[in-house]
């Protein structure tokens, strides 16, 4: 179970380290890449390789952007909690990523859901890799 919870958040990130990669930097001061820059470009990538309509391209982007949104809400809570430790990190993280593919499901036929789970197995995220600022 800790593997898969693992795999989930690793996911995650490889997604939004795609997107970041592909705008080209970390923004300003290693802020977070713009959420619509993001999301707009994993929709894209998405409606290619799993060959989405634009009406599912379009469900995904406004997933992508509501999940961004409670991701940065739930950081903010953490943070001000004083709980920012990994373990719930991770936990929210997981937690985050589940309610995604519940939602992508939804939006994937059959096929497109099959394909989907087969390009998360091919394309782990990074080891290694951290999220946070400060390294460069």
């Amino acid at each position: 179970m800790r593997k898969r919870t693992l795999l989930i958040v690793a996911i995650f990130f490889a997604v939004a380290a795609t997107a970041f990669a592909q705008r080209g930097g970390r923004g300003q001061g290693g802020q977070r890449p713009d959420p619509k820059v993001q999301a707009k470009t994993t929709a894209d990538t998405w409606q290619e390789k799993f060959g989405l309509s634009d009406e599912q391209r379009t469900k995904v982007y406004d997933l992508l952007i509501v999940s961004s949104e409670k991701q940065t809400a739930k950081m903010t809570e953490l943070r001000a909690s004083g709980t920012m430790d990994r373990e719930a990190m991770t936990a929210a993280m997981a937690k985050m990523q589940e309610d995604q593919d519940k939602e992508l499901k939804k939006i994937f036929s059959a096929t497109q859901w099959t394909a989907y789970e087969v390009w998360k197995k091919e394309n782990p995220p990074m080891q290694g890799r951290r999220g946070g600022g400060g390294q460069e």
